[in-house]
């Protein structure tokens, strides 16, 4: 079985061919070809003839086909209101329909807030506890992780993916993902995302654009672009870095209060520099955590990429169709706002 994975990062969207368990294809695409010339991402896509090809899935749409879904649906896996444009996801929208057009099917994946594995008192009044792409590198941790600890059962640790735009956090217990934190809820800045917003500052603004979702990171604190990650450290940069820094470490001591485990593996393109891995490992490492990279497939694609594809492999019967009944990716269900208090007024 050709499972092609799609990754949709803030910079790049990341490209996974699995047949069976192999890697066979790797690429990456910016995330501004997408944008102004989804076209190409298109044909790149039709060319590798998958037999499942794993559509870039937002917040999440719970297992359904391209050929099922609605343009409400899909707006739901974006959160953008009538009215505003993000070239990025408008590019999307020219993608999937040029799909579409090919008759080519695409498979959604669910977030993390649809999992049954995730109690219904973690979802409430929250959306973004991490998007699908998140919860696929959740998927690819406990696969990668299952064959040294005596299978799925066995797998406890938490994830910190450090992305080009945003930071998560999974929490995985005995192979399932059983909390996450998503972008827009951590408790300090991503890179390009502000992470958590004081209720206060939110009402302040009045009218709230998705735009402001892409700033306020510690790269508009440090005033630097978003290609600079190279530059960024504690000693050029101290209040970003360290606002930075400490919010993945107030993220990771939180889930003290659901696990016993003291593992962390790190993920993202942020760890991929040592100026902002070998710190923050450092600094975990002294509060009695064990971290390491993640393990995956290959170090040519990004984590989620992987994920995707083999999420895709599984729900579609392949060989890693134990690994998403194990986690109950196949039993996801339901819309990612329907925890939410007030969404009536969504």
């Amino acid at each position: 079985m050709r499972t092609l994975g799609i990754d949709p990062g803030t910079v790049s969207f990341d490209l996974c061919l699995l047949e069976d368990r192999d890697v066979t294809h790797e690429e990456s695409v910016p995330s501004s070809v997408v944008a102004e010339r989804p076209e190409e991402m298109a044909q790149k896509c039709l060319g590798l003839k998958p037999d499942v090809l794993v559509a870039p899935s937002g917040y999440g749409l719970p297992n359904r086909r391209l050929s099922e879904v609605s343009e409400v649906d899909l707006r739901a896996t974006t959160l953008v209101r009538e009215g505003e444009r993000i070239p990025v996801l408008e590019g999307m929208k020219r993608f999937f329909r040029i799909l579409r057009g090919a008759n080519q099917d695409a498979l959604f994946l669910p977030g993390v807030i649809q999992l049954p594995t995730v109690p219904r008192w973690r979802k409430l009044n929250k959306i973004d506890m991490g998007t699908a792409d998140k919860m696929c590198v959740g998927a690819l941790s406990v696969e990668m992780l299952s064959r040294t600890k005596g299978g799925y059962s066995g797998v406890n640790h938490i994830v910190v993916e450090l992305g080009g735009g945003y930071n998560c956090l999974l929490t995985i217990e005995k192979g399932r993902i059983i909390n996450g934190i998503g972008g827009t809820l951590f408790p300090g800045p991503g890179f390009i995302n502000a992470g958590a917003m004081d209720g206060e500052v939110a009402y302040l603004l009045g009218g709230f654009e998705k735009g402001l979702l892409f700033q306020g990171g510690a790269s508009y604190l440090a005033g630097l672009d978003g290609q600079s990650i190279g530059a960024f450290d504690g000693k050029s940069h101290p209040e970003a870095f360290n606002a930075f820094i400490e919010g993945v470490i107030f993220a990771v001591c939180s889930q003290r209060a659901l696990s016993e485990s003291r593992d962390v593996y790190l993920s993202g393109r942020l760890t991929r520099y040592e100026n902002v891995y070998t710190p923050l490992k450092a600094r975990l490492e002294g509060l009695g955590y064990a971290v390491s990279p993640l393990p995956v497939l290959s170090s040519r694609s990004k984590a989620a990429a992987q994920g995707y594809a083999m999420v895709g492999n599984g729900l579609s019967g392949g060989v890693f169709e134990p690994l998403v009944k194990h986690m109950m990716i196949d039993k996801a269900q339901g819309s990612v706002t329907e925890y939410v208090y007030w969404k009536g007024r969504l």
